[in-house]
């Protein structure tokens, strides 16, 4: 990541929250922040068992996507993001060469490895933020044919609360992906 990416994900980290002064307010900021949590690792998870429904219900209906780092990619909706996802495009940054077929790519194993993020509730309690860092780790094949690559990289998070929860409604993955063997073509 550029000196200005990882000044993004500390943006979120400087990023003070008001004081609650009282206890139940002190509890809710405690359940918010644990759900929030709770969201980013599902999120992981979910993608590694490309579980896309089940993501989607977890995303706002004018959630917005940005890919950064070595990937240029804005998307808004959850039924455009679910074609992404179903079809990864990854369009690269710069003069890169583009990754493999969506064929190709669906077949590897996932294990997104994502440290545990810094949340930040918004004073309005009804909005939130989160930073973490990944490592994704791609494996294809087994025995003499077994492959392996990794890539690393930040989320930055948007969050509301919704009637049914907490749901996110941004996304911005800084993405080392392009320097992924397993991602090259």
């Amino acid at each position: 990541m550029t000196d200005d990416e990882i000044a993004l994900l500390l943006d979120v980290v400087r990023t003070p929250e008001a004081p609650r002064l009282s206890l139940e307010e002190r509890l809710q900021l405690m359940e918010d922040h644990r759900s929030i949590v709770d969201l980013v690792m599902a999120y992981g998870w979910l993608c590694d068992a490309r579980r896309w429904d089940e993501l989607l219900d977890l995303y706002t209906d004018d959630f917005e996507r940005v890919l950064a780092g070595t990937l240029v990619e804005r998307v808004s909706g959850k039924e455009k993001l679910r074609a992404l996802y179903e079809a990864p495009a990854l369009p690269r940054a710069g003069d890169r060469d583009g990754p493999p077929a969506a064929s190709q790519l669906n077949t590897y194993e996932l294990r997104h490895m994502i440290h545990p993020p810094v949340v930040r509730i918004g004073d309005d309690g009804a909005s939130a933020v989160a930073a973490a860092v990944y490592s994704l780790v791609a494996s294809s094949g087994d025995g003499a044919d077994f492959r392996k690559g990794d890539h690393q990289g930040g989320y930055i998070f948007g969050f509301r609360r919704e009637p049914v929860g907490w749901r996110f409604c941004t996304m911005t993955v800084i993405s080392e992906n392009a320097r992924n063997p397993l991602f090259q073509a």
